[in-house]
């Protein structure tokens, strides 16, 4: 976890007991700070963070440095106040969470109250690191924390609760996906195979059953056998986008329909000649070649937000 603070007294009040949860869990954090603030810096590391103050005048390749050394998978920046927005506080922000979108990461905001419409709360419970933050927070100039409220000099007193709260802002999309490999679209390959061969061998059995409605007579073992083997191909091409193992699939079906379609060394015949025989030696071919053929359909674009 990477957190980008322009001040370092503001991560510990907003997050430090979040930080501390992550220490102890067995994870590790980082804070980038916008000041030099050898108090908060030294919070921040009681409470277990590496903290460290930007050099230079880039915000964006300082965020970028942290984020190499940290390998963070998340970035938490704070709520900035009226007006704060245009000055330094905003561009050090606005560094991180352009960092953090082009990364694909995910950006959480430290609330203390209000929060963006819309959003859901996140609540972090750190009343097991309580006392640890609030002995922090009282060792910084200009702070007094009495009865689980802090006070600084230039800000509003601040309770001290047992959570600590945040909204997800931006990022979080998914990696690119990797393609499958070689094993493992060999492994589905074979799969598809035997239970191509199931389903066709279950359909050869039940294909000639027929149930008397009227006048008609009507083929359900062989209609339910054609939908079964429709919703397997279909569902194999939409699940794996991959025509490999449909293929095989299919080759596993129409294999065991030919040989099922011979006439064995007692003379009995499985698929008897006639409309239905037919219907089942040429129906699950006809079907596999339109599943197969049929042309990949783009990705349905995310709405902007």
């Amino acid at each position: 976890m990477l957190l980008v603070f322009p001040r370092g007294r503001d991560a510990l009040a907003l997050a430090g007991g979040t930080i501390a949860r992550l220490v102890d869990s067995g994870s590790s954090a980082a804070v980038l700070t916008g000041d030099a603030d050898a108090a908060a810096e030294g919070g921040l590391w009681a409470m277990g963070a590496r903290s460290q103050a930007m050099t230079g005048a880039d915000a964006r390749a300082a965020v970028s440095a942290a984020f190499d050394a940290q390998e963070a998978t998340a970035i938490i920046v704070p709520a900035l106040g009226p007006g704060q927005e245009s000055g330094g506080a905003g561009a050090i922000v606005a560094a991180a969470v352009a960092e953090a979108s082009a990364r694909h990461l995910p950006v959480y905001l430290a609330v203390t109250g209000r929060m963006p419409a819309g959003k859901r709360l996140i609540a972090v419970d750190v009343s097991d690191q309580l006392d640890a933050k609030g002995d922090a927070l009282a060792a910084l100039p200009g702070a007094s924390v009495r009865e689980r409220t802090v006070s600084f000099d230039d800000q509003e007193p601040r309770l001290l609760g047992a959570t600590e709260q945040f909204v997800m802002i931006g990022g979080g999309h998914a990696e690119v996906e990797q393609p499958p490999s070689t094993a493992n679209r060999i492994g589905a390959a074979v799969l598809g195979f035997v239970v191509g061969v199931i389903f066709a061998g279950m359909g050869t059995v039940a294909h000639q059953s027929t149930v008397q409605l009227g006048p008609l007579d009507v083929p359900w073992g062989l209609i339910l056998g054609l939908l079964g083997i429709t919703a397997l191909l279909v569902g194999l091409r939409l699940v794996l986008h991959d025509r490999v193992t449909v293929l095989f699939t299919a080759l596993g079906m129409l294999l065991t329909i030919f040989v099922l379609s011979l006439r064995s060394t007692g003379g009995s015949v499985l698929i008897p000649e006639g409309a239905l025989g037919l219907a089942w030696t040429m129906g699950p071919a006809i079907i596999a070649a339109i599943v197969i053929a049929w042309p990949r359909l783009p990705a349905r674009p995310e709405p902007r937000a």
